[in-house]
């Protein structure tokens, strides 16, 4: 018995006449003969009977109709569900974060997802930001996934990477040559400091206040390759993570031992909006791959 003689029957007992149902199947009237005759044959009964020269389901044939209807919608159902998923698996996911993350663990997380075959149908659209405006863009919808660096009680927010702040200096500078330095050797020199409303800039200040100290910032900036500008014509000292630019600028990285100048990378979601099933999937494989708990 196959799915096509079930497909067939169900047809004949629609419409109750041989030439009408093999039209509708686009199929011979003999082929159609052929594949009731051996339903009939394997069933062992008659599933339709001539009556005053009029086809009609017999008795068994209406008792197996209900049957048969049931497990062809079921597959059918199945099908539509199937294609659903499939559908539901590509799309494009709105993913942001915050400037630092551009060349380092953002190609890596992309790089690694797109890696996967079964992930090829879904794209991605960026946006960088500033820490605050990552979180507004999550709650407006605008974007589905943000890595940043602070939690919000609206969010659901995983830590999955940690990131060493470094002080960076001109590469005239008399610190130039250090390799590692405490904060308080720095404390009473011009800053050069991301604006108040980034994640890092909140951070320094918190250090610094633990510490009874007050930075004196003499520039801001809205991303860290635009403090190395100012550093790099000795206009001031920067902590910030290690970005590319770093390597490019005539300025010198230097670590800094003091405890506290790390920072978690989250990534968040809005927690009581249901993510699109490709937002689910990036967020999963970031969990999974990336959480800093995660077991690899």
């Amino acid at each position: 018995m196959t799915l096509m003689q079930l497909q067939y029957f169900r047809v004949l007992a629609k419409v109750l006449h041989y030439t009408k149902a093999s039209q509708e199947l686009h199929i011979s009237q003999p082929n159609l003969s052929y594949a009731i005759a051996e339903l009939e044959k394997e069933l062992g009964v008659n599933l339709f009977e001539k009556v005053d020269k009029k086809l009609k389901l017999s008795q068994y044939g209406e008792y197996f109709l209900t049957y048969v209807e049931q497990a062809l919608d079921i597959m059918e159902e199945g099908v539509k569900r199937v294609m659903a998923i499939k559908g539901a698996m590509s799309g494009e996911v709105c993913l942001g974060y915050i400037y630092s993350l551009a060349s380092s663990l953002i190609p890596e997380i992309i790089g690694g997802f797109q890696k996967k075959e079964d992930n090829a149908a879904i794209s991605f659209k960026f946006k960088q930001n500033l820490q605050n405006n990552l979180l507004e863009d999550l709650k407006t919808g605008e974007i589905d996934l943000a890595l940043c660096v602070e939690e919000d009680p609206l969010t659901v927010s995983i830590p999955i990477f940690e990131q060493e702040l470094y002080a960076v200096v001109a590469k005239e500078h008399p610190l130039a040559g250090r390799k590692e330095i405490e904060i308080e050797e720095i404390a009473d020199l011009p800053f050069v400091l991301l604006h108040k409303d980034s994640g890092l800039r909140k951070l320094i200040m918190s250090e610094f206040k633990k510490r009874d100290l007050t930075p004196n910032v003499v520039f801001e900036a809205y991303e860290c390759n635009a403090t190395l500008q100012f550093v790099s014509l000795n206009f001031g000292v920067t902590i910030i993570p290690d970005v590319p630019g770093i390597n490019y600028a005539p300025v010198a990285k230097i670590k800094i031992t003091t405890p506290g100048f790390r920072r978690k990378i989250y990534l968040s979601w809005m927690n009581k909006k249901t993510l699109i099933p490709p937002a689910r999937k990036v967020r999963d494989y970031i969990l999974e791959n990336f959480a800093i708990n995660a077991v690899k």
